[in-house]
């Protein structure tokens, strides 16, 4: 969230440089992401006056002015539509420097420069481009009888101010207003906190409007209602206070309600009160899907269960997130109705996920706002909006208030805090220390103190949530270490605790990465994996793409893939090891559910990038199989484990009789579904049976090194371009006898000089003898046998 270091110095006395501020702020746990600043003191900008324009030789678009700066003219190249001769307009001269942001973070500096042929000495420019507004439809017109030369510094009040932007924690729904962020400075630094002057009127009730709430999703909601206003651009104080956090004004009504909303941290929407059927305001929630076209001109499908603000007519706002157009307040707006509510957090979450659409009122009321703020921000914008806009309040407040939610008690030991913080504090110190939190006292003793908790701190339920607070608030710097001591364990790790380190080790340790995925995906990407009936949906999911439990850790994985891949990896190679969850009758729990821990390998992209040494070289199934092999090696496992190959695309591991798992390649139409353009290879087994086949397996006595060499042998076959290579390899190792010890393919070849429709696979065969030198007299009988077998079932033919 972005802060104005001006408008935080509305609330406190600050001493600190913005540099200083940020170094605190992320001293008591508001970290600053970004300092930056805003505005310009438009040095070298001065008023220059067209003398004439003419076509661009070589762009049908652009213009070549000749300006007069007062003491020299000169000439520049302009693509705005609306320069003329004769116009005074404001120009940014060679050397000077615009708030015009770069791709690097600096600062647009003028040069002299050639544009399709022609010099240009500056530039003419649009009222953003100078930080004085945020028009851009074409140059900023001057004042004629200004007179050139004149620095625009002169002219205009220029606005500057520092931005810090922080990143709010979802626990600090307090910190996201500047007078939140100011009380916890002025916390830190013992200053006084100013608040603005706000007196809440008495609820009364109006025959002007009235106010039904008819579910809970609404704990609170208030209305105020101010007549007669005049709808037109705001101020320039009010405008400069919200484009420096990022905001586009948009009229002086809008703006106020924002300016609250970043005041005081209380989500705020002004309707039309003309517009709103018999003057009515009804909080509910539909049965049905509900079409809604919001403020974006977007019309949406609400799901059931949405939370709507309605007029006699029907829905006039998507409560919490965003308003319609039939009650926006225009330009012809006289009397303006103020919401100021508290919606259910959960409810406002869900509806924004639904609709992928996050507001600054959503990201409020998401994370819980204080349930007793409404009637004091919605007071302080209607005194806002007669001071600017004019008009005149109803006399009081209507306020419907369903469910209350009042302050909390928390005791807070003087013991306690001292053991965890290392401290020796006072009672007296501690309660000076989180004074500027406005924690009341309620009663204290030698050793205890309770605190009252007020309702915008949501996040202080226990007492080490206290604790924490004094601990960031008096600095942890000035704690200094202590010798605690060191706790052993001396329980033994199990055996599954053993294999899991270890896996996760041998994964480094052969290259990948490990990577962390949801274990909650949407009911469609579920389907990619397993059917409807396999598939295990959550009763109360959080949203519909959070519903269903993974089959699978593959999904995890090419969601992983995609993302890096899209952000310019060459080469991904991950691993995970995870639950995945199916419906099965070989249940581990009730309900037919089916949980297992899974380990994932998964290959994509390049396997090295093009070099002056060579061309990109991508990644095969072949280097995931040896990845693999080397990670069962590690295990103790690799002499055991028997591998099958199903086809050109998989080949399946198992241990005796327990399937282990399997290795393959990831279909095309699986890769379309998640934007990868690269072949990818997954292995995914289960730890569960690897394990079993751990405790199974003995282990095997030392194999000495062979004492004779092996002979290699090479042939090939033509066969028909459906025959699979796994099977191919299954026949020749079920025929070639115990002294085959390894086979691999070497070559894949097509073309017209075999037959159309045909493939030559060329296989190479290492046998060995432990007793004796192998020669091609012994090796030869062998291979006619395995040629046969593959002629017979294949109806291979050998290639000379």
């Amino acid at each position: 969230m972005k802060i104005s270091y001006n408008w935080l110095q509305e609330f406190i006395d600050l001493d600190l440089s913005p540099e200083e501020l940020a170094d605190k702020l992320t001293l008591i746990g508001l970290e600053v992401e970004e300092i930056e600043e805003f505005g310009s003191t438009l040095e070298g900008v001065i008023v220059g006056e067209v003398l004439e324009t003419k076509a661009h030789p070589n762009a049908d678009r652009l213009k070549v002015c000749t300006v007069d700066l007062g003491d020299e003219k000169v000439q520049i190249v302009c693509g705005a539509n609306n320069v003329a001769a004769g116009q005074k307009v404001p120009v940014a001269t060679v050397g000077s420097t615009l708030p015009i942001k770069l791709d690097d973070g600096s600062f647009l500096t003028l040069r002299k420069a050639k544009l399709r042929g022609e010099e240009s000495h500056g530039m003419i420019c649009a009222e953003d481009e100078l930080g004085l507004g945020t028009d851009h439809n074409g140059i900023m017109v001057l004042d004629p009888s200004l007179e050139t030369g004149t620095p625009i510094s002169d002219i205009f009040d220029l606005y500057q101010d520092t931005i810090i932007e922080i990143a709010i924690t979802p626990n600090r729904p307090d910190a996201t207003c500047h007078l939140g962020v100011a009380r916890d400075i002025a916390a830190a630094l013992d200053l006084e906190l100013v608040k603005p002057a706000v007196k809440v009127p008495e609820s009364s009730n109006t025959s002007d409007y009235s106010i039904e709430v008819e579910c809970d999703k609404c704990h609170r909601y208030v209305g105020k209602l101010v007549k007669n206003v005049t709808i037109e651009d705001s101020p320039k104080w009010l405008q400069d206070k919200l484009t420096t956090i990022g905001l586009r004004p948009v009229n002086n009504v809008v703006d106020i309600t924002n300016y609250v909303m970043y005041e005081l941290g209380q989500p705020l929407h002004a309707f039309d009160f003309d517009n709103l059927n018999n003057g009515k305001i009804i909080v509910k929630e539909f049965d049905k899907e509900i079409e809604f076209e919001t403020l974006d001109h977007i019309k949406r499908k609400c799901e059931p269960g949405t939370l709507f603000i309605c007029d006699g007519n029907g829905p006039v706002a998507i409560a919490g997130v965003m308003g319609g157009l039939h009650s926006e307040v225009s330009d012809s707006t006289t009397n303006i109705l103020i919401e100021s509510a508290y919606f259910d957090p959960g409810s406002i979450r869900k509806t924004s996920k639904q609709q992928t659409l996050q507001t600054d009122a959503s990201y409020r009321f998401e994370r819980g706002i204080d349930p007793n703020l409404q009637a004091i921000a919605a007071q302080r914008t209607a005194d806002l909006i007669i001071e600017v806009c004019g008009g005149e309040a109803e006399a009081g407040i209507t306020d419907v208030h369903t469910i209350k939610t009042g302050t909390h008690q928390l005791i807070l030991r003087k013991s306690y805090v001292n053991r965890l913080l290392g401290t020796d504090l006072s009672v007296e110190e501690i309660i000076q220390i989180v004074n500027g939190l406005e924690l009341d006292v309620v009663s204290k003793d030698e050793d205890t103190i309770t605190f009252e908790i007020p309702t915008f701190r949501p996040d202080l339920e226990r007492e080490v949530d206290l604790i924490e607070e004094v601990g960031r608030l008096f600095d942890y710097n000035k704690i200094g270490s202590k010798n605690q001591g060191i706790f052993v364990s001396t329980e033994p790790l199990t055996d599954w605790e053993l294999l899991l380190s270890k896996t996760r080790d041998v994964g480094v340790q052969l290259g990948f990465k490990e990577i962390y995925s949801n274990s909650l995906i949407s009911q469609k990407e579920a389907l990619n994996f397993v059917s409807e009936e396999q598939m295990i949906e959550t009763l109360n999911p959080l949203n519909k793409d959070m519903s269903t439990m993974r089959p699978s850790l593959m999904h995890g994985f090419l969601k992983s893939a995609s993302y890096n891949f899209n952000r310019k990896a060459e080469t991904i190679r991950f691993f995970e090891v995870g639950n995945v969850f199916v419906q099965s009758e070989d249940a581990t729990y009730h309900d037919g559910i089916n949980e297992q821990t899974h380990l994932l390998f998964g290959l994509s992209g390049l396997k090295n990038s093009e070099h002056w040494t060579g061309k990109a070289t991508p990644f095969s199934i072949f280097d995931l199989k040896s990845e693999i092999n080397a990670f069962f090696t590690k295990l103790g496992l690799a002499g055991s484990i028997k591998i099958k190959a199903i086809d050109e695309n998989s080949l399946t591991y198992s241990f005796k009789k327990i399937e282990l798992g399997k290795v393959s390649t990831v279909s095309e139409s699986m890769l379309d579904v998640y934007d990868i353009e690269h072949k990818t290879y997954i292995a995914e087994f289960s730890l569960d049976k690897i394990s079993e086949a751990l405790a199974k397996h003995k282990a095997k006595s030392f194999t000495p090194i062979p004492k004779f060499p092996a002979f290699e042998f090479d042939f090939a076959v033509i066969v028909e371009q459906e025959v699979s290579a796994g099977d191919l390899m299954n026949s020749i190792k079920s025929n070639a006898g115990n002294t085959l010890k390894n086979i691999d393919i070497f070559d894949v070849f097509e073309g017209e000089s075999i037959g159309e429709g045909n493939k030559s696979i060329a296989f190479r065969l290492n046998f060995i003898d432990p007793n004796k030198t192998l020669n091609i007299k012994e090796v030869e009988p062998i291979i006619q046998r395995v040629v046969k077998s593959l002629e017979k079932q294949f109806s291979a033919k050998l290639r000379s």
